[in-house]
């Protein structure tokens, strides 16, 4: 089969045609070229936002690094001076119990009447 001879106003046409489409195509390629430069433009500057919030939030950590270390070494002094007082306490706690029972005794011995309190 032999193909069909097509005339020129056809071809034409269909030139036409195929001409719009690409208009259509390069109209929406230029819209989308447009729409990614707007999302380049806000997508760098929210990256720099984020650059900035990113050296802020690493100078406050450093920052509380520093008063952690401070704290740290202060809660060692603390530690340090604490040991000789827990061993005072001990001692000033059994002279207490001592002294409380004593105290007890005696009071016990008046009632009980083994001891006599005599004044000259």
């Amino acid at each position: 089969m032999s193909p069909t001879p097509t005339s020129n106003a056809v071809l034409l046409e269909r030139i036409e045609n195929v001409i719009k489409k690409v208009d259509s195509i390069a109209s929406d390629v230029r819209c989308n070229a447009s729409d990614f430069n707007k999302f380049a433009k806000e997508y760098e500057g929210s990256h720099t936002q984020v650059v900035e919030s990113d050296k802020q939030a690493h100078a406050r950590i450093d920052e509380l690094k520093k008063r952690m270390d401070v704290f740290e070494e202060a809660m060692k002094e603390l530690t340090e001076s604490i040991h000789p007082l827990v061993f005072t306490n001990k001692i000033l706690t059994w002279l207490a119990v001592l002294l409380g029972s004593s105290i007890v005794a005696l009071i016990w011995s008046i009632l009980t009447h083994t001891v006599e309190l005599v004044t000259p």
